[in-house]
């Protein structure tokens, strides 16, 4: 299986043609920083520091970062015994780990604190290192010792195959990326280590692909956001392409509509080069890894867009899957530095997506309870120039910050609406309960996009709301914005929109740079200077930036809204 990588031409190719330069720089960098810690492996006394255990994320993904680079440095250079020597090391240490899941994922799901070591828990990055040295010890087992294949071999039993057969976990059903990285790495590495296992625990693997692939409407797009979609559904294509493989084709998702219209997802997202619509817990990092739509691309041809690669990583995600396939199946013909103009409505989810010459502008409905959600339904992105003139923030900055993956992560500032651009109501903000879905509803004959989005605040917050609208008409020049409100009393309502681009007022006129947004009455206008904390740090490595919170508070009595972003300038 993975046969294309067992091609020695693809290496030789790599490792010679200029189109892959990028790819050799960045694994290369990626290489040496990580080894500027030697291998080694991690026991009870090392985790625990002497009975305090570790804080989440210690070990961090240096290990597997080592591990992908070194194989995929030692495939480039077969002749290089510096990279062999570094991967026959690291591959020892992991070996020698008495648990390979981070502590981290001890918790309420699994039962376990940090203080219970289990080595057959099996999570996201347990399964995804399973999976990684079963693929890599099929590709360099004639050049590995024989007990160290030995030793891999049983590594896997203890930490996975035995495990698996043997319990049920959370992530089996649990309907979201976690249920296709799981299972897609378990079922690649029986594919790989016991293809006998791998036919009887088929139908099992087989019902957690379908709840994860359930888990998405017929149109295909990902409220999980870019980077789980890249994480989740490249575990499913990764599984999905090896299951084609190993059954020769008798099992193919990949002939299934709906996995096409999700493999369309990640070219409807794109509203400028590199700017990707970041909704949800999104990395501006890891918006999605190149040879995800490339590996796509040879089996839906040109369904799947030609897309930039400047947004796209090759080893920021720390999965050796992932690095491999974007080495082995990047194809320097499926890109480009031109997105081309297109409206994508998904009447399911409730996205709106338009490009044009001028900008890109994502509109977002839905609800809630959506996976990884922010309160954001109602809110909208607007890129221009390879950047975000109204933002969302994706993910919060470096770091799990604590409470934010529970009922607290909206007392933090990205995930809440006050860092979206919807409006607050008697300085409360979104917190909707509704389960269902705000609709955005778009008009063909005018262009126009409608929606309700009164379900995205909650009724325990905001009694007397009655109905929540916006309209927006985005022409080739400018973007009419269109808001209309009915409560039960009077309510003081305040638009906000939020930049990154410090804001000159000329006028009724706030400009930005060359946007030009111009409120047409009824409204005053208060800047507030907002500190949040970013993905990506600056020139000086600071993640503490600052924003800028433009709040258009309505007059008394006045239950409309109506601005411009103009073009034109």
């Amino acid at each position: 299986m993975f046969d294309i990588a067992r091609n020695p031409e693809i290496w030789e190719k790599v490792r010679n043609d200029e189109a892959f330069a990028r790819h050799r720089k960045e694994i290369k960098e990626q290489y040496d920083k990580v080894f500027e810690i030697p291998p080694r492996a991690s026991n009870a006394w090392d985790v625990l520091e002497y009975g305090k255990p570790r804080k989440y994320g210690e070990r961090g993904p240096e290990t597997y970062r080592q591990l992908q680079t070194s194989a995929l440095l030692s495939l480039i250079y077969p002749d290089n015994e510096e990279y062999f020597k570094s991967l026959i090391e690291v591959i020892w240490g992991v070996c020698n780990e008495y648990t390979w899941a981070p502590l981290g994922h001890y918790n309420s799901y699994y039962d376990r604190t940090p203080e219970d070591f289990d080595p057959g828990l099996i999570d996201i990055f347990a399964a995804s290192l399973a999976f990684s040295l079963a693929e890599i010890k099929s590709l360099f087992k004639d050049r590995f010792p024989k007990l160290l294949n030995d030793r891999i071999s049983y590594e896997i039993r203890r930490h996975t195959i035995e495990p698996y057969v043997t319990r049920k976990f959370f992530w089996e059903n649990h309907g979201n990326n976690w249920t296709a990285v799981c299972a897609g790495a378990v079922g690649g590495t029986l594919m790989y280590e016991d293809p006998e296992e791998f036919k009887r625990q088929l139908p099992r693997l087989e019902a957690s692909m379908q709840c994860y692939i359930d888990s998405y409407d017929d149109d295909g797009m990902c409220v999980e956001g870019t980077a789980y979609w890249g994480f989740g559904f490249g575990f499913f294509a990764v599984y999905a392409t090896l299951l084609r493989e190993f059954s020769n084709g008798k099992y193919d998702w990949l002939k299934n509509d709906k996995i096409k219209a999700i493999s369309q997802f990640i070219q409807k997202m794109h509203l400028q080069p590199n700017i990707l619509a970041m909704f949800s817990d999104v990395n501006a990092r890891e918006g999605y890894w190149v040879g995800l739509p490339h590996m796509l691309k040879t089996v839906y041809g040109d369904a799947i867009e030609k897309l930039p690669t400047e947004q796209a990583t090759i080893v920021a995600y720390c999965h050796w899957a992932f690095a491999a396939r974007s080495t082995v199946y990047y194809n320097p013909d499926f890109t480009t530095d031109v997105l081309a103009d297109g409206v994508y409505s998904a009447p399911v989810t409730n996205y709106f997506i338009k490009r044009t010459k001028n900008y890109g502008l994502a509109f977002k409905g839905g609800n809630q309870w959506e996976s990884h959600n922010h309160q954001d339904v109602g809110s909208f992105i607007l890129a221009r120039n390879n950047k975000q003139v109204f933002c969302d923030f994706g993910y919060i900055g470096p770091g799990h910050w604590p409470g934010y993956q529970s009922d607290r992560r909206n007392e933090y500032f990205q995930p809440s609406s006050f860092s979206h651009n919807v409006p607050y109501f008697n300085g409360k903000g979104q917190g909707g309960d509704c389960q269902d879905k705000a609709r955005a509803v778009y008009n063909e004959n005018d262009g126009t996009v409608y929606m309700d989005f009164t379900l995205g605040y909650g009724k325990n917050d905001h009694p007397t709301l009655k109905k929540a609208e916006r309209t927006l008409t985005p022409l080739e020049d400018r973007i009419d914005i269109y808001d209309k409100y009915e409560f039960s009393d009077d309510a003081v309502i305040t638009e906000r929109f939020v930049t990154t681009i410090k804001p000159v007022i000329d006028g009724d006129s706030v400009v930005l740079e060359d946007v030009r947004f111009v409120c047409h009455g009824g409204a005053s206008l208060n800047v507030v200077e907002q500190p949040y904390v970013d993905q990506l740090p600056d020139e000086n490595g600071n993640y503490n930036k600052i924003c800028y919170l433009l709040d258009y508070t309505l007059n008394k009595g006045v239950t409309e809204f109506k601005a411009t972003v103009d073009f034109t300038k």
